[in-house]
């Protein structure tokens, strides 16, 4: 990808980033997460798409999980999610300013409630 590209995505992630931040901000319970769900998803939706071709790969593998998890919480699933979404941005906010930045016990954790709703 060009570094114009990259630029641009990055600028963009980091958005999208900060939106969700904003939506979190708002929220106290997991009951209004769950309100917010559809905004949350659709900024984690442009981030699932947008960091892996941009070559954060692992970004793009943890928006993929928050993504799925967001949709079943739309289709009405009801978990308990708050403290792993404000985790969540934390490190993606981490792995943007740090390429080197570890995602996985994030990841391991967004995809342990994953897969309980398989």
């Amino acid at each position: 990808m060009s570094d114009e590209f990259i630029k641009l995505a990055t600028q963009e992630i980091n958005q999208e980033i900060s939106d969700i931040s904003d939506i979190l901000s708002s929220c106290k319970t997991n009951d209004e997460i769950i309100k917010q769900a559809i905004s949350i998803e659709k900024h984690v939706h442009k981030i699932k798409g947008l960091a892996p071709m941009m070559g954060q790969e692992g970004l793009g593998e943890l928006a993929s999980e928050l993504d799925f998890v967001l949709k079943k919480i739309i289709g009405g699933i009801s978990i308990q999610f708050f403290d792993e979404m404000s985790a969540s941005v934390d490190a993606m906010k981490l792995a943007m300013v740090s390429s080197d930045y570890d995602l996985s016990e994030m990841k391991k954790r967004i995809r342990a409630i994953s897969v309980h709703l398989h």
